[in-house]
């Protein structure tokens, strides 16, 4: 299974701590990580397999009779860590189509920081990116972004009228804004909605009004999601799910892009979007108590009563074969 963002940062911040101090033990790591010990055995175990090639002086090396004999650490052959990152053609033309992308969403203030990163990453690349690539955005109500920029500033709540396309309604909401993004030509607001009870995405252009409130958001502590990887087109309608998964079913991070909350145990906490509670539901049953729903409260309900249900139904299919 492939690793989770979160391992990948805390592996990459490993390498230069060790460095500043070696000889360290794996416990003091692990305190200072805020994970297991055996977290970090695994991450050195991990990066005794990287570097810049596959032989012997491309890896990574740890002295290993300090890690398995005394449980710590000394580290060496990781300067390449250090040297300024290079990038092919392929790279910069994805980082420039992102910026102009993000160019068109930052607003004034942001405006000049873009301007400038593009300016040096064109001028890196020579004549290598096309000026005709250009990323169209729909276009948004200046009152709208400006109000979920001021919210978004100075943590405060947004009352927006929003039109839901899916089932042509309008509705008031209060929400908690946590972030904005771009995808597929629409900008987006992650925010937790207090009507709905739990995160979602609202598309920026669909927002008829907004109105910053002089209430402090309650949930800043909220993940925030850019719309990567498990992004459904019907954003706005979907739903943050927590779970807690065994092992057998750790398969879910990789195949639906979940976040992982909390792998400290041997059952994780991740979360993850999930397009309606339907959904939710046959994901839990088809895990066969592999998976227990955490959160919304309504679905962890639902589930439980439907499994109960099922449970009930064998239990009656067996009575009747032995009255048979």
């Amino acid at each position: 299974m492939r690793p989770s963002a979160r391992d990948v940062q805390r592996r990459l911040a490993l390498v230069p701590y060790l460095q500043s101090k070696q000889g360290v033990s794996v416990d003091e790591v692990a305190r200072e990580f805020n994970v297991k010990a055996r977290v970090i055995r695994k991450d050195v175990e991990q990066l005794m397999m990287t570097g810049v090639g596959a032989h012997g002086g491309e890896l990574i090396d740890i002295d290993l009779f300090a890690f398995e004999d005394d449980d710590r650490i000394y580290i060496s052959n990781a300067d390449f860590m250090t040297r300024p990152m290079r990038i092919n053609g392929g790279e910069a033309a994805a980082l420039i189509v992102a910026l102009r992308a993000l160019r068109d969403s930052a607003g004034d203030v942001h405006t000049d920081v873009v301007d400038s990163a593009l300016t040096k990453l064109q001028g890196a690349v020579g004549g290598q990116t096309a000026e005709s690539v250009a990323v169209v955005v729909e276009p948004v109500d200046h009152g709208v972004l400006g109000a979920v920029r001021r919210a978004l500033g100075a943590g405060r709540r947004l009352e927006i009228v929003y039109t839901t396309a899916s089932r042509d309604a309008v509705s008031t909401r209060q929400v908690d804004p946590i972030a904005t993004f771009v995808r597929d030509g629409h900008e987006y607001l992650d925010a937790w909605c207090h009507s709905a009870g739990g995160q979602r995405f609202f598309r920026l252009d669909r927002i008829e009004r907004a109105e910053v409130l002089d209430v402090s958001v309650e949930h800043q502590a909220v993940v925030p999601r850019r719309g990567d990887g498990g992004f459904f087109s019907s954003g706005e309608d979907s739903l943050q799910v927590e779970l807690e998964i065994a092992p057998a079913a750790r398969w879910i991070v990789e195949y639906y892009d979940a976040t992982v909350v909390d792998d400290s145990h041997d059952v994780w906490r991740v979360s993850l979007l999930a397009g309606d509670e339907a959904w939710v539901r046959r994901l839990a049953l088809r895990a066969g108590g592999s998976i227990r729903v955490l959160a919304p409260e309504t679905i962890r309900t639902e589930v439980t009563d439907h499994v109960r249900s099922a449970l009930a139904a064998y239990d009656g299919l067996t009575s009747a074969t032995e009255e048979y």
